[in-house]
């Protein structure tokens, strides 16, 4: 994806045991004075660390805006939990760095996920000075793949390993079978109390399963869709995302996204790897 003053990079991880953990790094960058970008993004159970460069934020309820301050170096912010749309809006140059982690990955760093995650996103400066060196060698280079090593080799040194293997399961059964399952049926699968179960998912995602699970199946249905060639009616996409019908199928986008699916389909741009963005310049 390419625009004039405007750079879009990303690249997976080299390092093997890394590219289970990490889905992307990923470069966004403008180097125009009086440039406004808003941008859309939806609920997600992914969980990033996002970085910017020289920016000061403001936040209300449901965004926040970034503008170029020349003092700050660089904020940090996690976000995890989120149940509706939120919107950034950037003004001016600005330099950000994502790093995308899959479900559970950010966990093999920090322990457990909801120490960290106070809302939908937070202030993050859990790793310490040593992480502002590297993102120091990061942001000072120009080539993608030097950047790529740069955070390999640093969260390779931050690795400290996550065993959960009732929550794992649990996660991959959802994540994989969408609404095949009710949790009380993966609970008496795993032989452990929805409670139990619950309490997972709090200290280790900060989200409960029923909205894990929701939002999994708002991320099936978009990624059907866009996936699919033929651009399947919505009613065909309600029947393989197993909605109860149509009018099940609005109501959840609705709910989630603010906008209907033929609205947000006929808005919505990619940006590879899963990640759908509503830009509006």
């Amino acid at each position: 994806m390419k625009t004039p003053n405007i750079e879009y990079q990303q690249i997976e991880p080299k390092n093997e045991t890394l590219k289970k953990l990490v889905k992307v790094y990923y470069i966004h960058k403008s180097t125009v004075e009086n440039r406004v970008e808003r941008i859309t993004y939806f609920p997600n159970y992914a969980t990033t660390i996002n970085i910017y460069k020289n920016s000061a934020v403001k936040c209300t309820a449901y965004s926040r805006t970034h503008t170029y301050h020349s003092n700050k170096k660089f904020l940090k912010l996690l976000v995890g939990k989120f149940d509706k749309s939120r919107e950034i809006i950037m003004k001016g140059p600005f330099d950000k760095l994502t790093i995308v982690f899959h479900p559970l990955g950010l966990n093999h760093f920090l322990s457990p996920l909801s120490k960290y995650v106070e809302d939908h996103f937070s202030l993050f400066n859990e790793f310490g000075e040593s992480f502002d060196e590297t993102l120091e060698k990061v942001f000072a280079t120009n080539s993608i793949e030097l950047k790529r090593d740069h955070l390999d080799a640093y969260l390779t040194k931050k690795y400290i390993g996550f065993e959960a293997p009732k929550l794992t399961h649990a996660v991959h059964k959802i994540l994989n079978d969408a609404d095949s399952y009710s949790i009380a049926q993966i609970a008496t699968e795993l032989k452990i109390s929805r409670k139990t179960l619950l309490r997972l998912f709090k200290k280790h995602l900060a989200i409960s399963p029923s909205e894990y699970k929701s939002i999994a199946k708002l991320r099936k249905a978009i990624n059907f869709y866009k996936k699919n060639a033929n651009q399947p009616k919505l009613s065909t996409l309600a029947y393989e995302s197993l909605y109860y019908d149509q009018s099940d199928l609005n109501h959840h986008f609705k709910e989630k996204t603010g906008l209907t699916p033929k609205e947000l389909f006929n808005k919505i741009q990619t940006i590879e790897h899963g990640l759908y963005w509503l830009i509006d310049k």
